[in-house]
């Protein structure tokens, strides 16, 4: 060591062994903001970044050493060979580029040895440069400070790479400074290995000259390496941008620029995770009332026009602690950080006011209002995802009561309808499995008593809540959309097992509005016959007169083509809702069935027992058999057949079941009627 320092002081101008060492810590510098950039690039503009950091720190290191040399005050004359002066920078180029790949990856180990690889490249700069120094003199080498030189410059690049991280910070200063000193190392280790005996006293190249080749060199360098990493500050400065410029466009709402979805989750999971000085959160769910008329009476041009001008209201009437987003659609959401509640209810009329007064535009003028719920940190949910999903259900009962003011979470309220979205879930994924089965009730003759056919009713078991009413889970289907394919698989069940009966009875299956509307009807009915075998004449399809209704003149064309396939049309609970006789006369319906709230008060309601006798008289005059549904007691039966229906549905003659009804029971059912009530009509067996 003392040998180095006495080297430094004794044989060199200090002035230029000053210049050496700032132009290799400042080269260091620059050679790290460029050598960041290998690690951040992408696919071939990796190996442009490798090629580029391999000159600046080649460069540097050439530069470094070659100020150094002339800063070396030989005891002879001296003189450089050109070509391998020029030979040591490109080989410390050619070499480095290897290790600075290396080091530009991940693991420790790997910007270790990519570095010490860098080390070796500067070792064989270095000597291969001194090879260029002619001395008029004996040269001798001690081989202990040569590999001293090697080894300190491997394991002090070594280190220098491996405290490199790709983020800025004072560590990569000490990484530049470690880099530096490596450099600084070699070459005065090298030099304090080497010693001179002059031969003769000549002209070599001057002091004056010497100390300007090194100040040119020096600057020459510096202007390499500086536009390197300039380049590289560009680089990371417009990929910065770029960057910042994307996750903008990702976290904000493309027409409104608000936060959206994304956006609105980071920053309520943030709110939770810090106090940030509040004492209480809260999450409001807006769900915008009458945007849809404007939508569909103007464009969505005009809708988009509208929710822009909407979120400037909203913006403009933020304050600190408050954030609202677009989370999609006519939805929006809120959070606020509060210290008292007259806080959260002061931001709760400002959303108010922002749709009180209405939007005028150049082309239409609109007046939106909101349906607004709120839930409360750590009393309503603990989490983002418990807090968002309590305010949704307080929406969607504000949404529901049609309430202006803002509904606030209630459990006893609000879990009700957690609990009808669950069922409307676990229905969708009942669908989708087909975790349905069918079962059967009878249909019999009055007449006769003898089973005419069965009407298919569809039931669902749900897992864990056992059996839920059809009641229930018909009309979650008909507002989930999920009625379409319930009522396609219930079709083409009943008609493959209705296909395998021994008998040749019919079998009723009901049609919603929903699938009476849908273009594919007729497409989906010849399929399920078609892959079942039953035959058209077999197949009743029952729907009620609110199927028609939406659009008549649809409708009763898709049942003229049901009925042209040889398929019946019965009309199911007459008696309730429209029961218009002009529904009637527009079509021929097979059979009329009265509903069986209209049949239950027949024993005891003469007014309904006459309306009883109207309905049979007009299904006999346009030639339709009359169906009566809910029949339970033998007094209903003796009336609906004195008064002249053809048939007969309910509990007295058999419940829905699996299996089908008994031929025998039924005839038995039938028998119960006092024959008194029903004059000249005999019972059959």
């Amino acid at each position: 060591m003392m040998r180095v320092v006495a080297c430094i002081a004794h044989d060199h101008d200090l002035r230029l062994v000053a210049l050496a060492l700032a132009v290799a810590l400042l080269g260091s510098l620059a050679t790290l903001q460029t050598f960041r950039r290998i690690a951040l690039a992408p696919g071939p503009s990796r190996t442009g970044w490798i090629g580029l950091t391999a000159v600046g720190i080649g460069t540097m290191v050439w530069a470094t050493h070659f100020v150094a040399m002339m800063a070396y005050r030989a005891s002879a004359p001296v003189v450089l060979d050109p070509l391998l002066t020029l030979a040591s920078l490109l080989a410390v180029i050619v070499l480095a580029a290897p290790g600075l790949a290396i080091a530009a990856r991940r693991p420790l180990a790997a910007r270790f040895g990519g570095g010490a690889i860098v080390g070796m490249a500067m070792t064989i700069m270095h000597y291969l440069g001194m090879a260029a120094y002619r001395v008029d003199g004996i040269v001798h080498w001690d081989a202990r400070f040569v590999a001293a030189s090697l080894v300190c410059a491997m394991l002090l690049s070594g280190a220098a790479f491996a405290l490199f991280r790709r983020r800025r910070g004072w560590r990569n200063v000490g990484a530049a400074a470690t880099l530096a000193l490596a450099v600084a190392t070699l070459h005065f280790t090298g030099m304090a290995a080497l010693s001179i005996t002059a031969l003769t006293l000549g002209e070599g190249l001057s002091d004056v000259t010497m100390t300007t080749l090194a100040i040119t060199t020096a600057i020459a360098a510096m202007i390499v390496i500086g536009g390197a990493a300039v380049s590289a500050l560009i680089d990371g400065h417009t990929q910065g941008e770029s960057y910042r410029r994307l996750r903008r466009m990702a976290l904000h709402d493309a027409l409104t620029d608000l936060p959206n979805r994304m956006h609105f989750t980071e920053e309520l999971e943030r709110r939770f995770r810090i106090d940030g000085g509040y004492h209480r959160l809260a999450a409001v769910m807006l769900d915008l009332s009458r945007f849809k008329v404007v939508n569909d009476t103007y464009g969505h041009q005009a809708g988009d026009q509208l929710l822009m001008a909407l979120a400037a209201r909203l913006t403009a009437s933020l304050r600190p602690g408050e954030c609202i987003a677009r989370l999609g659609g006519d939805e929006f959401a809120a959070i606020i950080s509060y210290d008292a509640g007259e806080e959260l209810d002061a931001f709760l009329l400002r959303l108010r006011a922002a749709f009180a007064t209405p939007f005028v535009f150049d082309r239409f003028s609109a007046t939106i209002d909101a349906n607004i719920g709120v839930a409360l940190a750590h009393h309503d949910g603990f989490d983002p995802d418990a807090l968002l999903a309590k305010a949704d259900l307080a929406m969607s009962r504000a949404k529901a009561a049609r309430s202006p003011e803002p509904c606030f979470y209630d459990a006893q309220m609000d879990e009700a309808v957690r609990a009808r979205r669950e069922l409307v879930t676990d229905l969708r994924a009942a669908v989708e499995a087909e975790a349905f089965e069918l079962h059967y009730q009878v249909q019999a003759s009055v007449e006769t008593g003898e089973i005419t056919g069965y009407e298919a009713l569809v039931r669902w078991n749900h897992p864990t809540r056992g059996r839920i009413a059809p009641l229930v889970f018909i009309p979650l289907a008909e507002e989930s959309g999920e009625i379409v394919p319930l009522s396609i698989w219930i079709l083409r069940q009943a008609c493959f097992e209705a296909a395998l009966w021994t008998n040749r009875h019919i079998v009723a299956v009901n049609l919603s509005p929903k699938h009476l509307a849908d273009p594919r009807l007729v497409e989906t009915v010849a399929a399920a016959l078609a892959d079942s075998g039953l035959p058209p004449e077999r197949l009743v399809l029952e729907l009620t007169e609110s199927a028609i209704i939406h659009d008549r003149n649809f409708a009763l064309d898709q049942l003229q083509a049901l009925k042209a396939m040889g398929i019946g049309i019965a009309l199911d609970d007459f008696g309730v809702g429209y029961s218009s006789l002009d529904v009637l006369r527009s079509f021929p319906f097979d059979r009329i069935k009265l509903d069986a709230s209209f049949v239950s008060a027949i024993d005891h309601d003469d007014q309904a027992v006459s309306i009883l006798r109207s309905v049979a008289a007009l299904g006999r005059t346009l030639g339709m058999s009359v169906l009566a549904e809910g029949i339970e007691q033998p007094a209903q039966l003796s009336i609906v057949t004195r008064e002249g229906c053809s048939a007969i549905q309910g509990y007295l003659i058999g419940k829905p079941a699996r299996v089908l009804a008994d031929p025998g029971e039924v005839r038995q059912a039938m028998l119960l009627k006092p024959r008194s009530l029903v004059p000249g009509i005999a019972a059959t067996g």
